[in-house]
């Protein structure tokens, strides 16, 4: 999901922003893409960077997803709103 959208949901859910990767850690003075960069890097191979994901229908976390591996463990739907899924990837930190 995109933080900017939703940053007061991780904030309630006691999570600190320091230990979620979002669309901010996208480098954008690298254009048009950043293969190294770490937004890149988790869209292209979630199970190795974060233990929680949350995708939102559309977005570029739940296109770039592949069920495979992911354990669903909540779904929300808001009104008005796209549902967004969170996965747990069973990943270790490192």
């Amino acid at each position: 999901m995109y933080l900017g959208d939703h940053v007061g949901a991780i904030q309630q859910a006691g999570i600190s922003l320091r230990r979620v990767i979002n669309e901010g850690n996208h480098r954008t003075w690298r254009q048009p893409s950043d293969p190294e960069g770490l937004w890149e890097q988790a869209l292209s191979n979630p199970l190795n960077h974060a233990d929680f994901i949350a995708a939102t229908d559309g977005d570029p976390v739940s296109v770039s997803l592949q069920a495979k591996g992911l354990v669903r463990i909540a779904q929300i739907q808001v009104p008005g709103q796209a549902t967004t899924t969170i996965y747990a990837t069973h990943s270790r930190p490192q």
